[in-house]
């Protein structure tokens, strides 16, 4: 918790809290990327708790290049593996393959680069979030034949159509569940990328503070004070711009980049929010958890995005001074 100066200013912390590492003893490069797949695949073998296994699918990785070695010699032979099986495996086994290449490879390589390119931590969030769009646009256009949003509604109305005895079971009616499933058609079948994309993010936040921690030369403050990359204003512009103008694929593009820009503002927000709740009630496990939930309702999701976004121009955070009564 944030201390107190003789004034009664707030004093921010100058280290981030103590973290025991992951992986104490060092990975070959086959043991890496072996353990990387297994974790990767939890999302497939454990459908809920996967989602919270998976993000740990790229430590090992990582910590293969703080052992001085490059990752791409752990991720490298896995998602060539997996390369093969999706020649001859279709749709499903491709979407394995770049889920591992989004989870995995990209924050590792951009690891890399932020440890030996001096990079912000905001950048190497933004430079991985944008190649793990690019690689879930492509992929999702490919496979469409030129119609991405037609294509991802015919899947979702497929999905549902599936899963429609199941709702049927817990009590809805046949309409509820037409409404339901033309609301998911409507929405998704625009923004399924930008979502996916986000779950990324989400990844890469739960692994930016145990960089460090797993060998990584990096340095990576409090969240507290995390800001995004100084272009994502003009991304922020550019998106929202081709979402009002643009029409057919280029708008498909734009509304998802948007999305990702606005998902990356609420991260940015989040940080003041917390930085100001932090003066008062600390940083615990309950503190933090709360407030995501809370901030992740509607429309605060919008306000927090707000938030981050003026953050870029004028900051909002509280006036810290180090423990010497000093301004920061």
């Amino acid at each position: 918790m944030a201390g107190r100066s003789p004034e009664g200013r707030s004093v921010e912390p100058r280290e981030t809290p103590d973290l025991e590492p992951f992986l104490p003893v060092r990975l070959g490069v086959v043991t890496a990327g072996l353990l990387s797949v297994l974790l990767y695949l939890s999302l497939l073998g454990l459908p809920l708790l996967g989602v919270f296994v998976a993000p740990m699918a790229a430590v090992p990785v990582i910590q293969v290049r703080a052992g001085g070695r490059p990752p791409v010699l752990a991720w490298g032979w896995p998602a060539l593996l997996l390369a093969t099986v999706a020649v001859v495996g279709g749709a499903t086994a491709l979407g394995v393959l770049v889920g591992y290449l989004l989870l995995v490879a990209w924050p590792a390589t951009t690891a890399e680069w932020w440890s030996e390119g001096g990079w912000t931590e905001g950048r190497w969030v933004a430079v991985t979030t944008a190649l793990g769009l690019v690689l879930v646009l492509a992929l999702a256009a490919a496979l469409s034949g030129g119609d991405p949003v037609g294509a991802t509604r015919a899947l979702i109305h497929r999905a549902g159509l599936q899963a429609e005895p199941m709702y049927l079971d817990l009590g809805f009616g046949r309409g509820e569940i037409a409404l339901m499933l033309d609301r998911a058609e409507r929405t998704l079948g625009w923004v399924l990328p930008g979502m996916l994309t986000g779950y990324l993010v989400m990844t890469l936040f739960w692994l930016r503070p145990r960089l460090p921690f797993v060998g990584l030369p990096v340095e990576v403050g409090p969240f507290e004070q995390y800001r995004n990359d100084e272009w994502l204003p003009a991304a922020f512009a550019a998106a929202g711009a081709g979402t009002v103008l643009l029409h057919g694929v280029p708008r498909w593009v734009a509304v998802n980049a948007l999305m990702v820009v606005l998902i990356l503002c609420f991260v940015q927000g989040l940080a003041i929010i917390r930085a100001h709740v932090a003066r008062f009630v600390g940083r615990g496990l309950l503190v933090r958890w709360g407030l995501g939930l809370i901030c992740l309702q509607v429309p605060l999701v919008f306000l927090v995005a707000a938030l981050g976004m003026i953050d870029s121009f004028r900051s909002l955070r509280p006036a810290a001074v180090t423990d010497d009564g000093r301004n920061e």
